[in-house]
């Protein structure tokens, strides 16, 4: 059995190398085998030196490729048709700049083997928590991670700690929906949405970790804010995309007021703890995203 290890990259070298060197780490079983897939986004293949460098002493055989055309959703789906030509048993999506838990592979047969799920996947946990009570900020991004205990079934995965049986791919030919390379997120949600409702359950499990390093950008309010009104837009884009444009209005209307009632009950505790400002920001800013999607989609030239 083999598995197909896939990570998108733009100009992200130093961190592309933890990445790979946290790979070579993790702890294998004899009888599975490795490919890493790397496809470099750069017009200019900023990662071929380095990539042609590390395969030669690297562990597991590393294949590269350029995909010339900006965006992630474009590199994602070059990933998938490279995944079609190779066939393997399973396959996996890493960001770049993550490093990989090196019980990441066996806890991920434990899961496969105990809930029989098609796809796995857990947190991206981050080195730099967020400090409410000495409001050192930290990572931001870590609000926007789901949150449960120790193992449940979920809707959707990202791409940022994902495994998946190969032949559910096989059976579905989708791709990632490159209309939201305009919005530079949200295509992992809509892709793995769909192989859900088409019938493969999707697991989450805390111990299927990985972990991120810090972005400056990430520990300032205004990102919280731009993050929060863009992933409310994008909502009303994948609620249509799921469920058509009438029920999917509806879905988005009623989240927009399940943001809105969030957002008032954080409020009240806005003056007194740090943590509730920024949790009324988050919910009202994703309120108003969720409120002006419709408008906002509209004018979006696909």
């Amino acid at each position: 059995m083999n598995l197909a290890i896939c990570i998108c990259t733009y100009n992200r070298n130093n961190k592309l190398t933890k990445c790979l060197d946290s790979i070579e780490k993790i702890n294998l079983l004899n009888k599975f085998s490795i490919k890493i897939i790397i496809v470099d986004n750069s017009i200019n293949k900023n990662s071929y030196l380095l990539i042609k460098n590390i395969r030669t002493k690297f562990k597991y055989k590393i294949l590269y490729f350029n995909e010339k055309r900006r965006g992630v959703v474009y590199a994602r789906n070059r990933c998938l048709k490279i995944l079609k030509k190779i066939n393997p048993t399973y396959a996996c999506f890493f960001d770049d700049d993550c490093v990989v838990d090196k019980q990441w592979f066996i806890n991920v047969l434990k899961i496969k083997q105990n809930k029989k799920a098609s796809i796995i996947t857990g947190p991206q946990l981050h080195k730099n928590p967020i400090d409410y009570k000495g409001k050192g900020h930290g990572n931001y991004q870590d609000l926007f991670e789901k949150k449960f205990e120790k193992s449940t079934e979920v809707k959707w995965a990202a791409t940022n700690n994902v495994f998946f049986k190969y032949d559910i791919l096989k059976k579905n030919q989708i791709y990632f929906d490159i209309k939201l390379n305009k919005f530079g997120m949200g295509e992992d949600q809509l892709f793995f949405s769909i192989l859900n409702k088409k019938g493969n359950k999707i697991f989450w499990h805390e111990e299927i970790k990985v972990y991120e390093t810090s972005h400056k950008d990430r520990s300032e309010i205004s990102w919280i804010q731009n993050r929060s009104y863009r992933l409310g837009v994008l909502g009303h884009y994948i609620d249509i995309a799921m469920y058509g444009k009438t029920l999917g209005y509806f879905i988005n209307y009623l989240k927009s007021i399940f943001f809105l009632l969030n957002s008032i009950k954080y409020s009240f505790l806005f003056f007194f703890t740090y943590q509730k400002r920024i949790e009324t920001t988050l919910n009202l800013y994703r309120f108003y995203g969720k409120l002006m999607g419709p408008f906002v989609i509209k004018k979006i030239s696909f």
